[in-house]
């Protein structure tokens, strides 16, 4: 869940009646699109997951809609782009406040430009991700963009620049360099993992696992592998999903513990399942990279009309790996739900647990945001889902 820096902004959020601002800003110039110049903005469904349930080692792209006009400059294709949000400041521009900028800056500008110069609270913008325009379609002064994130440009056929042997860090650093993104995830942090059941994370050995644990050697790449495959054998071994942080950057990660609880102050009356859903085991099919047989390693419970099962494949897989996921993954309980929140909050990220508290059964629901997507049109929603079989829907 993203973090404010103002505790103004913050509570501005948490009102019923926020007012928010988008802008769209080309990186290479720092051209920003905002205001009238901005018709509208929606992100397709990112996700955390590629079927109807939660699984390990889902690396999904995301995209966005945006409708401009008026845009001076006509080259999008190729071009890169920052998106934000902001909350408006109610109270418009004084008087002081224009005493910095010249009579000719002024006079340059439009009467809701001016106004603009003041209009973003506490000077806070928060990123909502970055994407790369692969379509623009203009009909006179108005421009339909489709953008996405650098993930799609991850199907083609992984060409390594590294050699092999090498550790997973590397691999992904590498792929993370030809789809041009940055690997934003932390390999010097030496934290100990504590999943969201407050269990603490051990070896075979006894030893507390840190995040560095989940580094392993690759000897070989499967042939025809692409890198979105590659990247998600690398998420799978290390029981995440990946995805592009709003920030750019590729990152992996597993549910949290729930962060914040929704009301019907915010969002329409959910659709929750009757059951939770829980992890109860794992099985893991290991196919050889000379050439053998395929290895299938279990654990936990793996019977599928008890509960959730994961199952994968994944050549880089260990028993010793299988087990460190187990006690990451196993246990976790949520529940499926459809969630549309009239009053979107733009702090909310893939993988996030939000609490539903339903006061008239005056039952708590653990929500993880397995799949989200924004639109903005003047007012800024958003829909959540949580996807989930229970074991009578997976027979």
């Amino acid at each position: 869940m993203y973090k404010v820096e103002n505790a103004e902004v913050e509570q501005a959020i948490r009102s019923l009646n926020p007012l928010y601002g988008l802008i769209l800003e080309r990186i290479s110039t720092g051209e920003k699109y905002a205001g009238e110049y901005l018709f509208s903005a929606e992100t397709e469904t990112a996700s955390t997951t590629l079927s109807d349930d939660i699984e390990l080692g889902a690396i999904c792209s995301q995209s966005l809609s945006v409708r401009l006009t008026g845009a001076k400059n006509t080259s999008f294709l190729g071009q890169q782009f920052k998106l934000y949000i902001y909350l408006r400041n109610r109270f418009g521009i004084t008087y002081d406040e224009l005493r910095p900028y010249t009579f000719s800056e002024l006079m340059g500008m439009t009467v809701n430009e001016i106004v603009r110069l003041n209009e973003i609270l506490c000077n806070e913008n928060i990123p909502l991700g970055e994407f790369t325009c692969v379509k623009h379609k203009k009909k006179g002064d108005i421009s339909e963009l489709e953008l996405y994130d650098r993930l799609y440009f991850s199907d083609s056929v992984y060409e390594r620049n590294v050699s092999l042997p090498a550790s997973s860090r590397e691999i992904e650093d590498d792929i993370c360099s030809q789809i041009g993104c940055e690997n934003g995830n932390n390999f010097n942090e030496a934290a100990y993992l504590i999943e969201a059941n407050n269990k603490d994370v051990y070896d075979k050995n006894g030893n507390r696992i840190k995040t560095g644990s989940f580094v392993f050697e690759i000897s070989a790449i499967p042939e025809g592998c692409t890198k979105r495959q590659m990247l998600s054998y690398i998420a799978a071994a290390n029981g995440q999903f990946g995805f592009i942080n709003r920030h750019g950057q590729y990152v992996r990660k597993w549910y949290s513990m729930a962060q914040r609880t929704v009301t019907q102050n915010t969002i329409d009356e959910p659709t929750v399942s009757e059951k939770a859903n829980s992890i109860i085991g794992i099985i893991c099919h290991v196919p050889s990279l000379s050439g053998g047989n395929t290895v299938t390693l279990t654990i936990g419970n793996t019977d599928k009309t008890q509960g959730r099962v994961l199952e994968f494949e994944n050549p880089y897989i260990t028993a010793v790996l299988l087990s460190s996921l187990f006690v990451k993954t196993g246990g976790f309980s949520w529940y499926t739900a459809e969630v549309n929140q009239r009053l979107g909050d733009p702090r909310f990220d893939l993988g996030d647990v939000v609490n539903y508290a339903d006061i008239n059964s005056r039952t708590v629901y653990a929500i993880p945001i397995t799949k989200l997507k924004f639109k903005y049109s003047g007012g800024f929603s958003a829909e959540i889902s949580a996807v989930g079989l229970t074991g009578e829907e997976l027979l």
